[in-house]
């Protein structure tokens, strides 16, 4: 089967551990032909033939227009049609995960070639324009809902959204259990890893992620860490990533709160074996409640216990304690801390949830879509409703100008320092003498 994944999310954002690479690489590794266009793009080629990886300025595409049409505004779209560069032969599946304007007109070319189309909701995007999200409209998803030939969705919350819609259906996200296997492909034991001299107290605790205020309760977590300042907290990854919103460490600044730079995820399980126990501290939120965090598979691949945020969608999983109120948050990580881990069950249930497992349903659910050549509506185009008129969206739009002219005048500046460091100015000088 030839499987064209449109995804959002760059190949290697937080080290391929998102849904779409997952699967993509599992489609591969079953023996079909997957193409991966990326509309985030990685930060450096990938160098494989099967996925093949393409970003939209490999389909001429260019910076300024990408971003244009990021935040919304009109753009100028190549005039190269999209089948000239996707030869799709009637087998084909197109996975799109992304309702993002300039990706309708692939789809709809894809379609015309004989491909069935799947929507892959990744995220409510209806929510998505409050936490300063601008690349995604309600249209663009509807048109997309309404040609799809089938819907995936990855929470309940998903699935009841879509519900009007004649083929819906479930498939979780999952986890990927090789970062915590040892050589020989068995479950990792923590007790032989080397403590990373991370600072303990009464109890540990450990969040790891990319982090924002959206998916981060700030409010709950200055409560926590005051009222229980004999722990110790510990953040991994990203953090403080807009200078245009507020800073969560100077927010949670305590000798009692640390935050560490983004490790490799081979390296999660190490710095997991100082922690009692995992947080999952999210506001309760239209948006993250249709969410399925990934972290929380990951955390219990470490055999650690959970506590989070009343997220109804963790209510079956093992090991995890939901909370209603900073008091309870409290008193769960008391009882998760002592709490003894089966780990043959624990495996049990992880071995169920990975991404082979969940790439077996995705296939299932796509091998008898019907592959017919047919046209669809003309895709939407240009800008969102209103746009024009948003402040905040002129501000972010003006905001990720100046990041862009501040790298290209940083790229530059390392141009010129390497020419004067290489003697070739020397060498152009004197060349010119000569002439």
């Amino acid at each position: 089967m030839n499987i064209i994944f449109i995804s959002p999310i760059s190949w290697d954002n937080s080290g391929g551990a998102h849904r779409p690479v997952q699967l993509a690489r599992e489609f591969a590794r079953r023996g079909h032909t997957v193409t991966y266009l990326e509309i985030e793009t990685s930060r450096a080629p990938v160098p494989f033939s099967n996925p093949r990886v393409l970003n939209l300025r490999d389909l001429d595409w260019d910076e300024l227009n990408l971003v244009r049409a990021w935040y919304g505004y009109d753009y100028a779209a190549p005039l190269t049609h999209p089948s000239s560069l996707f030869p799709l032969p009637s087998s084909g599946v197109v996975i799109c995960s992304a309702p993002f304007r300039p990706a309708l007109e692939y789809v709809a070319a894809f379609v015309e070639q004989g491909a069935a189309i799947v929507y892959d909701v990744l995220d409510d995007i209806s929510e998505m324009r409050a936490l300063g999200v601008f690349c995604y409209d309600d249209l663009a998803e509807t048109y997309l809902a309404q040609n799809a030939d089938l819907i995936v969705t990855l929470s309940p919350r998903l699935k009841e959204k879509f519900r009007a819609y004649p083929n819906v259906t479930l498939i979780r996200d999952g986890v990927d259990l090789a970062p915590f296997l040892d050589p020989q492909g068995s479950r990792r034991s923590l007790s032989q890893e080397t403590p990373l001299g991370l600072k303990t107290g009464d109890l540990t605790l450990g969040f790891w992620g990319t982090m924002w205020d959206y998916n981060l309760d700030v409010p709950l977590l200055q409560m926590l860490t005051r009222a229980r300042s004999q722990w110790q907290w510990h953040f991994i990854g990203a953090y403080d990533l807009d200078p245009a919103r507020p800073s969560i460490a100077n927010a949670l600044a305590a000798p009692n709160v640390h935050f560490h730079d983004s490790v490799p995820r081979e390296m999660l399980a190490q710095y997991a074996q100082s922690f009692d126990v995992c947080i999952l501290p999210v506001p309760v939120t239209p948006f993250n409640l249709a969410r399925d965090p990934l972290k929380v598979y990951e955390y219990l691949a470490c055999y650690k216990p959970v506590v989070a945020t009343n997220l109804e969608q963790l209510a079956d999983m093992p090991y995890v304690y939901l909370s209603c109120s900073a008091e309870e948050f409290l008193n769960n990580v008391e009882r998760a801390a002592y709490t003894n881990i089966d780990h043959p069950l624990l495996d049990t249930y992880l071995n169920e949830q990975t991404w082979a497992k969940r790439a077996d349903q995705f296939l299932n659910a796509i091998e008898s879509l019907p592959r017919q050549a047919r046209t669809l509506p003309t895709p939407l185009r240009g800008a969102m409703p209103n746009a024009e008129n948003e402040i905040d969206r002129w501000q972010a739009f003006a905001h990720h100008l100046e990041r862009l002219a501040q790298a290209q005048q940083a790229h530059i500046a390392d141009l010129e320092n390497a020419l004067r460091e290489s003697g070739l100015a020397q060498k152009l000088k004197r060349a010119a003498r000569l002439k």
